[in-house]
């Protein structure tokens, strides 16, 4: 017969140890969580410390080394005196003498592509060697070349408004270039704001369209983009057109349009974008909002002429939006027609976008018209009170020179 080992009943006293072997462990347990949960608490707050004052103690380290040097196209820049930046158009006749062909590398890839290209890390010229320098063409040359280094980065004046416009020393002579830059500096000097004037050749190496005739359109963001860096503390840029001229001196811009109670009253609201489009502007926007301020002309096209951005990080992207090689080499029919693109599939943007009627700042003149008495004021005609006075047109009927001559005495007589 088999034998059976015999089980040991516990007894109390075995039970109260068991208990307590329980109990204690339990208790290690959980001091071993606690113990665990306390470093690693600490480990995640010193993890945090560290990062939070390490951002504002160490940002200066990291940005130097993972974010490339601010600055535009040219690496080295110019710290203009004031801030009326314009390049001497006194200059026109030996810049239309040397063209592009002369003031830019030419590159030959091996498949005899040929591109312009610009140099970043092109020096400026200094004083001495202005004054030393004999030849004019070279001169004129280096001074062109140095027009996009110059940016306004004093405390006093710091202006509010920047008025934005290109020149193009292939179109127009220099006494109606001289009256076109004039303009602008008259108007800015009574206000109290900035003028950023630069060649329209000047963009030309950044495009792939080699050409003013071509690509001035889509020059516009580049010159936009390029004044937000030379003047960072501005609220407002206003682009307008060299085949135009301001007509109110002493209309200042924030009275006219800028002011909120003012703008909301130019906006208009729950009209389509384009001519019979579908999709409108909407019907609550507030003036509070508007980064981007475009004219829609009577022909239901936005107005590229004259337009006015305050700089945000919307606008910059928009900017470079409409300036990548995809986007400006697609089909369009001009800027006016990429923007209203935009602004239809972004609705990000159209939030932020005010159009508004054409008279504010868009006023076009057309001779025999606008120079006629009793006009309608509701007209989209230039007549004499209006701000801006455009010359749309005048290129076909090739009187964009009388037109300004004629103007420009009237503003400054």
């Amino acid at each position: 017969m088999g034998l059976k080992p015999r089980v040991k009943t516990p007894s109390s006293s075995s039970g109260t140890r068991g208990w307590l072997t329980k109990a204690t462990d339990s208790m290690m347990s959980s001091k071993q969580k606690k113990k665990q949960f306390t470093s690693v608490a600490l480990l995640v707050g010193v993890v945090g410390l560290w990062w939070l004052f390490g951002g504002f103690l160490g940002s200066r380290s990291v940005k130097e080394t993972w974010l490339p040097a601010l600055h535009g196209p040219y690496k080295n820049e110019i710290q203009a005196p004031n801030p009326l930046i314009f390049p001497p158009t006194e200059h026109a006749p030996i810049l239309r003498e040397l063209d592009v062909k002369g003031l830019y590398i030419l590159r030959i890839d091996v498949d005899e592509n040929r591109k312009y290209v610009l140099k970043s890390d092109d020096e400026p010229m200094t004083d001495k060697e202005r004054a030393a320098m004999t030849d004019q063409n070279k001169l004129v040359k280096k001074s062109f070349l140095d027009n996009g280094k110059l940016v306004y980065r004093k405390s006093s004046p710091q202006p509010e408004v920047i008025i934005v416009t290109m020149i193009d020393f292939d179109y127009y002579d220099v006494n109606t270039l001289t009256r076109i830059v004039q303009n602008r500096v008259n108007y800015a000097q009574r206000q109290g704001y900035g003028i950023y004037v630069r060649w329209a050749q000047e963009f030309v190496p950044m495009v792939e369209k080699q050409t003013v005739q071509e690509s001035y359109d889509f020059f516009k963001p580049l010159i936009m983009r390029a004044a937000f860096h030379a003047f960072p503390h501005a609220k407002y840029f206003w682009y307008l057109d060299q085949d135009s001229l301001i007509m109110r001196m002493d209309l200042p811009l924030q009275r006219h349009l800028l002011d909120p109670k003012t703008l909301d009253v130019a906006v208009l609201r729950n009209v389509p974008i384009i001519k019979e489009g579908n999709i409108k502007t909407y019907k609550h926007f507030s003036t509070a909002h508007a980064g981007f301020i475009l004219p829609q002309m009577q022909d239901g096209e936005l107005g590229m002429s004259s337009f006015i951005i305050a700089p945000s990080l919307y606008s910059k992207s928009f900017l470079d939006y409409l300036s990548d090689p995809l986007v400006r080499d697609f089909y369009w029919k001009d800027l006016s027609s990429a923007v209203a693109h935009a602004l239809q599939w972004h609705p990000p943007l159209l939030s932020r976008t005010a159009l508004i009627v054409p008279k504010t700042i868009a006023s076009i003149y057309e001779p025999g018209v606008s120079d006629a008495e009793g006009q309608n004021a509701d007209t989209i005609s230039y007549q004499e009170g209006d701000l801006v006075a455009l010359f749309q047109g005048c290129r076909q009927r090739e009187s964009c020179v009388s037109d300004i001559e004629a103007l420009f005495a009237k503003v400054s007589g």
